[in-house]
This record gives structure tokens, C-alpha cells and sequence, in this order.
């Protein structure tokens, strides 16, 4: 490609409709579905009273097409077993968010998907040439449902739906060995 084929790229007009990123918008989303997450695990815990004390303890996170920002993460206190569930971020390839949750024995990953997932996708395409790219025209982005759902260890990630069981058990395998 010569730089009067980039030129030419450049001062086309592009009729396809450009999707445009509000980063407050997607930030706020991103804060909002954390906070909702934080709420459904008070719910859980509840039940046991004193021997779960939760609190909260902010944090910085700076992201590059969002900035630096103030969040919480969440201090789980079972019997003197702490566990932090810490915000890694929103703009993760493959998701639109994920939160470790970190004990003495591991960490388990949160990770807000289409609730319909049940494993990544990622897609990638390769053009010949300039009018291959062109022709091709991108799909409008769909209207998706996100849901929190843990995240299995790689090389075969899969999405597993969180309720109060399964986080109960992620919880347990997180401060207790074996």
C-alpha cells in the first residue's frame, strides 16, 4: 500500500455508520454491574451472620480509553480468612469486565459476559486487498444481555453462571487447601 492509496483510504467518505464510544457511558455500566455483583454477594452471605464481616476499601484503576478512576473492592473477612474481590477492569478482550476474587489458596475469576455464553469468542478476519476490505461491511452490534460468571482456568475456558451455590463454592476453594 502507497501512501496515496493511505491518503485515498483516509478522505473517503464512509457511509457505514460508526459506532461511537462514550467512555463515561461505558465506565458508569461497568461501575453499576459491579456494585450489582457486590449487592448479590451481601444477599448471599447474609446468612451467616457475624462469621462473614464484608467491607470495602477503594482503589485506582487506570484504563487506557477510560482513564483513572476510583472503585471498590470488596474485603471478605470468613473466621480471619480474607479474601479480596479486586477489579481488574472493563475493556478485557473477550468480556466487558472482570473481578478477581483472591484468597490464601488461589483465585477465581469474575467475568461479565453475554449472559448467554458459555465460553469466549473471539474473531479475527484477514482481507487480500483494499476492496475486499471495503465490500465487507460489519455487522451491527447486537443488543446483548451481560451476566457475571466465573471463568475457568485457561487453555479451556469456559463460563460457568454464578448464583449463590456456585459462588459459595469458589469462596470455600479459595481458603481452604484441597
Amino acid at each position: 500500500m502507497s501512501l496515496e492509496d493511505l491518503e485515498s483510504f483516509l478522505n473517503e467518505d464512509n457511509d457505514k455508520e460508526e459506532v461511537k464510544f462514550d467512555s463515561e457511558k461505558e465506565k458508569q455500566k461497568w461501575l453499576d454491574s459491579v456494585q450489582k455483583l457486590y449487592q448479590d454477594i451481601d444477599e448471599w452471605l447474609k446468612p451467616l451472620g457475624e462469621k462473614a464481616i464484608i467491607s470495602y476499601e477503594k482503589m485506582i484503576l487506570d484504563e487506557e480509553k477510560i482513564g483513572e478512576y476510583e472503585i471498590n473492592q470488596m474485603v471478605i473477612n470468613l473466621k480471619g480468612n480474607i479474601v479480596r474481590l479486586k477489579p481488574i477492569g472493563t475493556l478485557i478482550i473477550g468480556s466487558r469486565g472482570r473481578i478477581d476474587m483472591l484468597g490464601n489458596y488461589g483465585t477465581v475469576m469474575f467475568t461479565w459476559v453475554d449472559k448467554l455464553a458459555t465460553k469466549p469468542k473471539i474473531s479475527v478476519r484477514f482481507f487480500n486487498s483494499k476492496e475486499e476490505m471495503l465490500a465487507h461491511k460489519p455487522e451491527k452490534p447486537k443488543q446483548v444481555e451481560y451476566a457475571w460468571k466465573i471463568m475457568t482456568p485457561a487453555p479451556n475456558v469456559k463460563y460457568i453462571p454464578l448464583n449463590e451455590e456456585t459462588f459459595s463454592d469458589s469462596l470455600l476453594s479459595v481458603i481452604k487447601n484441597g
